[in-house]
């Protein structure tokens, strides 16, 4: 079962599909003082003041944090503000409270990231906007499709769901839907469920008769992931390439 506070990567991720990614790296680029161990906490806590400033708590907690209401979540969303808050006196040059630093529980959503999985979020957000810019180049079965627009205007990029955001969410000439998971720092077997969650989703509440097919992308597709796909229809596998130039321009001449 979840525990009652939040993954960082979700508030991250959260923050990218929301228009807050400038500010959610200010966050990620804070201070924190080294007397605080478990430096991710207080930057949960800058997201927790960020979210409910900018009323998108309730989005957020609905897609990523269900526990908040409960009277855990409520002790968790405070703590991580006492934290937060602690680490701006200690940059102040404040007087450390010992049991504030100290008592922070330990807990299956208390998750410290490393460099490599922020990395993994800036790639996946670099990789996600460039299917984005390039979608009408990539064809899908032999067919070609665009980024899906709803009827308010919202687009397809991150789109919001009740059972949490599709990556990407495109439609063909025929409307038939299609719909993009990237898989970077996740398991196939989490990636193919994620996928059709969300295709279930979208022909429940989007589709009707029309066809919904699902794609993963990935780096690389690996035997697991191939033996689970051959047994999930409409679903099919890209494998992505990265690739840099270097070329040498030469100093300024006076």
């Amino acid at each position: 079962m979840p525990g009652p506070g939040f993954k960082i990567a979700d508030a991250y991720r959260f923050a990218s599909a929301h228009g807050l990614e400038a500010e959610s790296l200010d966050i990620q680029a804070m201070r924190v003082d080294p007397r605080i161990k478990k430096r991710h906490v207080p930057r949960k806590g800058a997201f927790v003041e960020l979210f409910e400033g900018r009323e998108q708590m309730g989005a957020f907690a609905e897609l990523y944090w269900p526990a908040l209401a409960t009277p855990p979540g409520q002790q968790r969303r405070q703590q991580y503000l006492d934290l937060k808050n602690q680490n701006d006196e200690l940059l102040r040059g404040g007087v450390p409270d010992e049991d504030l630093i100290l008592d922070v529980p330990v807990s299956a959503d208390d998750d410290t990231p490393t460099d490599a999985d922020l990395a993994a979020f800036a790639m996946e957000a670099q990789l996600r906007d460039f299917i984005v810019e390039n979608i009408s180049q990539i064809p899908i079965g032999g067919r070609r499709v665009r980024l899906y627009v709803d009827g308010s205007g919202r687009g397809g990029r991150e789109y919001p769901t009740s059972v949490g955001p599709i990556d990407i969410l495109a439609i063909d000439d025929a409307g038939n839907f299609l719909v993009f998971e990237l898989k970077l720092d996740r398991g196939p077997d989490r990636a193919l469920g994620q996928l059709a969650r969300y295709m279930g989703w979208v022909k429940t509440h989007l589709a009707g008769d029309r066809e919904v097919r699902g794609a993963v992308v990935a780096r690389s597709i690996d035997e697991r992931l191939r033996y689970a796909a051959c047994v999930v229809p409409n679903v099919a596998l890209l494998e992505y390439e990265v690739q840099f130039n270097v070329r040498d321009v030469g100093p300024i001449v006076a």
